[in-house]
């Protein structure tokens, strides 16, 4: 397997996702405990590669557990693991991530109430609006 396959998160590295309007989308912040490996890495390679394998496979991910592959990731390097330094999810990080989801929850539905509330009154307001000129 040649270099160039073992690294091919590098391919994506400066490419950046935007939105209908050409917005450039700002990218995720990744947890402070989730650092890569391998030569130039970054935070965006770094999201490629764990999105990737998020995707592809359903087995956990853990990270590239032998501290050799920071001296020589080309050879050291475990191909069905995101290049990233062992990481162990705890379950304090869990807590925070669901209390996380609980409130965006909470906001996604004040915000789906409101327009709700918003289309009724809109509705109701031309119902009242084309009574009044159905008596002229």
């Amino acid at each position: 397997m040649g270099v160039e396959k073992l690294f091919w998160e590098k391919r994506l590295q400066g490419l950046s996702a935007s939105d209908v309007t050409e917005q450039i989308i700002k990218t995720m912040e990744l947890p402070k405990g989730l650092q890569g490996v391998g030569p130039g890495s970054n935070d965006e390679t770094l999201l490629s590669a764990v999105a990737s394998a998020l995707h592809t496979s359903s087995a956990p991910i853990t990270g590239q557990v032998s501290a050799a592959v920071e001296k020589n990731p080309a050879v050291w390097l475990n191909t069905s693991q995101p290049l990233c330094k062992a990481f162990i999810v705890t379950d304090e990080d869990i807590r925070k991530q669901e209390e996380r989801v609980q409130r965006v929850r909470k906001k996604l539905e004040e915000a789906l109430m409101a327009d709700i509330l918003s289309r009724a009154a809109d509705t109701e307001e031309m119902g009242i609006e084309m009574d009044s000129g159905d008596e002229a």
